[in-house]
């Protein structure tokens, strides 16, 4: 170890080679046609059976008083370093990434050359270089000292990682002087998205092997983020066929269906279930109750998991709920629309919600009629088409943010004659016809089927829309509906203000603007031309460097799970078996009472911050001192309880979790708490926690497998470490 100066960490190892040219001050910089921001995508989980583990770990430091970033795969020197005697004042940030120590450990691996700016002509820091020529380059700079061989790794190749590896980016941080600019080396994009100050993402520039664990890590997050909930056979899938393989078997797959689907008279519960022979009549055709049932059985068992995940946000966006729609059969076509529709185009989205009976009687478009004697159409299905469904309230930029104008103030997208124009629009459609009944102008309220028009209840003038576009008069009903659905799926705002929330519902509560950006250009432009495509925009995000990676260190990244999430996820990875009775009631006392929104903003708003904070934390609008006890009493109810059949309920089952796979390794405790990790935790669970989960453990006989079992998931399940999903 030689010291340049008191907090200098450099030291001579051994061995180099790379690429690149240097900027006038002499820092070097790679060139930017060689960074790719789709670099590694997909290809965290696709590392071959026969692949090498990792043989080092590159490890961050930072020195506050310098505001310089240092890494190190030396034990050593990261011990010198922890101990801060010889050289002071650096500590670990958290960031790691795998590499090799030796040549010989990956023969795919190249040598990265470690650089030391001298302080009087250079920026006195660290530089790494993994490219032959800016490593040639910065050794003939005669303000760089070439110090040693830092570690191997891998490299991109046209832009893209190879499998199993994953990008790290680096980031440069210039400072006031020459002396004060620094670099960074981070595999978690959002860390540098989020970071504060004035850096400049340079691109990927290595790829970090991935070692089995950190491999597992990333496939348990995906599945938290594409399905119910992880399990152990899906995580061996998606190790076995890799990220996109899986995407694709997912956005291929079969939808699930509703059952609850008994047509019966709207607001004649007590008049028709004196006639039913069903004894639970009411229970089972005026309320939610079995298509709630359907839901929890299609989200634990069924294979189209992906399809039912995005099918859930796209309903907690285009909300109806059954505080107005309380018939089973009425709002299970509703939720099925999601369903088959998830991976479709989201303008033919929006055109059948729009014409949705379901969604007529919840927005009163259906027998809202052209204007009569001074009565003007009723708005309100304009206005939330317009607010929650497509554009929201104010004009955003590509990535999401808001635009403003001269006077620093938000943009509005619509003004009130817009609204009207619309409302316009959205006359003289009514219920569909009843079977066995003539058609009318204003047809029995019937829920099979979409709304039918009837031409002369239709407002034929012309029509203000969105941003100077006029309806021409004329138009039939059918023409009109889809020039004004067309005007507003065009609209800008689109692809960020719905791609950000399916963000949120899917990944993180608090993305990026980069992260939105990216998916809104996929929304906008599928890359074969075609704008709304919701199978690209699902895989973009998805697939997106700000979903996927083994482990997530920015603060605000991830989000709580909302109640049904929580319950699905804690349900499945013990394999829990059920007729989905139990999971309804249980929804609603953690705070989501599933299909019963109070009004079409949804269980929870998407724009909720965190109090004291600045992030976006959408779900915790839920979250009190009630419903978190209500999660910890769910939770002991599964791993203690006896969740046993509904007698009124034909064919109950009952609700059973299965500890086979757990009892397996409970008899060993450092086993078991390692399964619950990575299955529960990605591999993350703290040091802390991991000491008072063995005590728990082990203070019960090793003999007893099954309460072992059940204590280290409840312990788990009911942390906070579970609680926030990262």
């Amino acid at each position: 170890m030689t010291q340049r100066d008191g907090n200098d960490p450099h030291a001579h190892f051994v061995r180099c080679p790379q690429r690149g040219r240097r900027s006038r001050s002499g820092r070097p910089f790679a060139r930017a046609s060689t960074f790719a921001f789709a670099a590694c995508l997909g290809a965290t989980l696709a590392l071959p059976a026969a692949a090498l583990e990792p043989t080092a770990q590159v490890v961050e430091f930072y020195n506050a008083s310098l505001k310089h970033y240092f890494v190190t795969a030396f034990p050593e020197e990261a011990a010198m370093l922890d101990a801060g005697n010889a050289v002071k004042g650096w500590a670990r940030t958290g960031v790691t990434f795998s590499a090799w120590l030796a040549a010989a450990d990956d023969p795919d691996a190249v040598p990265v050359c470690r650089f030391f700016g001298k302080p009087d002509a250079g920026p006195n820091s660290h530089f790494y270089t993994a490219d032959a020529a800016e490593c040639a380059a910065v050794k003939a700079n005669p303000d760089w000292v070439y110090e040693a061989v830092a570690f191997h790794i891998r490299v991109p190749q046209n832009g893209a990682c190879p499998g199993g590896t994953e990008a790290v980016y680096r980031s440069f941080y210039p400072g006031a002087t020459v002396s004060e600019s620094n670099h960074r080396f981070l595999t978690d994009l959002t860390m540098h998205q989020k970071m504060a100050g004035s850096s400049t993402l340079e691109g990927v520039v290595m790829c970090a092997p991935l070692s089995t664990a950190q491999r597992q890590a990333d496939a348990v997050r995906l599945l938290e983020q594409a399905t119910f909930g992880p399990t152990d056979a899906l995580v061996a899938h998606v190790l076995a066929v890799g990220t996109d393989k899986f995407l694709d078997e997912q956005l291929a797959a079969a939808g699930s269906r509703y059952s609850s689907n008994k047509y019966v008279p709207a607001g004649g519960a007590a008049t028709y279930c004196a006639t039913d022979p069903n004894p639970y009549c009411a229970r089972d055709y005026y309320s939610l109750f079995q298509l709630r049932n359907d839901f929890f059985r299609n989200a634990l068992a069924n294979g189209d998991q992906l399809r039912q995940r995005v099918a859930f946000a796209l309903s907690q966006i285009l909300v109806t709920s059954g505080l107005d729609i309380n018939v089973a059969y009425g709002m299970a076509i509703y939720q099925q629309l999601f369903l088959d529709h998830a991976f479709d185009n989201y303008e033919t989205l929006l055109t059948r919600v729009t014409l949705s009976s379901v969604m007529g009687e919840y927005l009163n478009m259906v027998n809202n009629d052209k204007p009569v004697a001074g009565t003007n159409p009723n708005e309100n299905y304009a206005r939330e088409l317009l607010q929650l469904f497509s554009i929201g309230l104010w004009e955003q930029g590509p990535d999401g943010t808001l635009l403003r104008d001269a006077n620093g103030e938000p943009i509005p997208t619509y003004d009130q004659s817009t609204v009207e124009g619309f409302a316009h629009v959205f006359t003289g459609w009514t219920f569909p016809v009843l079977p066995g009944q003539p058609p009318r102008t204003h047809n029995f309220k019937n829920f099979l089927g979409e709304m039918v028009g009837v031409a002369g209840n239709h407002d034929t003038g012309a029509k203000s829309l969105l941003y100077g576009a006029v309806a021409p008069a004329g138009l039939t009903m059918d023409a009109d509906l889809a020039n004004a659905i067309r005007n507003v799926f065009f609209n800008p705002n689109v692809g960020p203000f719905i791609g950000k929330q399916l963000i949120q519902k899917l990944v993180t509560g608090d993305p990026s603007p980069q992260y939105v950006g990216r998916v809104a250009a996929v929304f906008n432009n599928n890359g074969q031309g075609v704008r709304g495509d919701m199978k690209a925009v699902v895989r973009a995000i998805l697939a997106d460097p700000e979903a996927r990676g083994a482990v997530k260190l920015d603060p605000g990244y991830g989000k709580l799970r909302e109640p049904v999430l929580f319950l699905t996820a804690a349900a499945r990875s013990v394999n829990t078996a059920t007729d989905g009775v139990y999971f309804g009631p249980a929804g609603a006392a953690l705070g989501q009472n599933l299909f019963y929104p109070e009004s079409v903003f949804n269980y929870y708003p998407p724009d909720y911050v965190l109090p004291g904070s600045t992030l976006l934390g959408p779900e915790f609008a839920l979250a009190n001192a009630s419903t978190y006890i209500n999660r910890a009493n769910v939770a002991n109810t599964l791993a203690f309880g006896v969740i046993a059949p509904t007698p009124t309920y034909p064919g109950a089952t009952g609700t059973r979790p299965d500890w086979t796979a757990l009892q397996a390794v409970a008899a060993d405790t450092g086993a078991l708490i390692a399964k619950v990790d990575a299955l529960l935790l990605h591999g993350a669970m703290p040091p802390a926690m991991r000491a008072g989960l063995a005590s728990a453990i082990d203070a019960l006989p090793a003999s007893d497998t099954l309460s072992r079992a059940k204590t280290a998931y409840y312990l788990v399940v009911t942390s906070s470490e579970y609680q926030v999903e990262r």
